[in-house]
């Protein structure tokens, strides 16, 4: 599946990094480097999928998660952080993220996340099927 994916993260190498890494896998990625620029993407594109820093130059930012909620988006958001705790683990799989993942972050691991989750959303179309609560810390089966 090729997918639209938002990479939403405030360091400019991480960005410039995972578009690399997904546009080569043939995925159309569109950046942010801060949570507000991200709801302005959000506003002129659905997304598949949604990878996003929890900490932010303007902000503890797991909210994106309850964005796509309020807007009634069928969007899968990944979690990433520097600064993994148990709280945000909980809270983000509680707002019903789909990975959880610790930077930094391997080219492979963020791929295959990536994959598994795009996997389980043609799945889910295919056989109508919710994704919720099926995938949680996809990561840690990474081979």
């Amino acid at each position: 599946m090729k997918a639209n994916i938002l990479v939403i993260d405030d360091e400019e190498s991480i960005r410039f990094s995972f578009y690399r890494f997904l546009a080569a896998e043939g995925h159309n990625v569109i950046t942010a480097a801060s949570y507000f620029e991200a709801l302005s993407r959000m506003d002129g594109m659905i997304f598949d999928l949604i990878l996003a820093d929890i900490i932010l130059d303007d902000g503890w930012r797991i909210d994106i998660l309850q964005e796509v909620t309020r807007r009634n988006l069928k969007t899968r958001v990944i979690i990433m952080t520097a600064y993994p705790t148990a709280e945000t683990v909980k809270a983000s799989f509680d707002m019903q993220a789909v990975d959880y993942l610790t930077k930094p972050l391997r080219q492979e691991v963020l791929l295959y996340s990536v994959s598994k989750v795009l996997q389980q959303i043609e799945r889910r179309e295919d056989e109508g099927a919710d994704l919720v609560g099926k995938a949680c810390y996809i990561t840690c089966n990474y081979p």
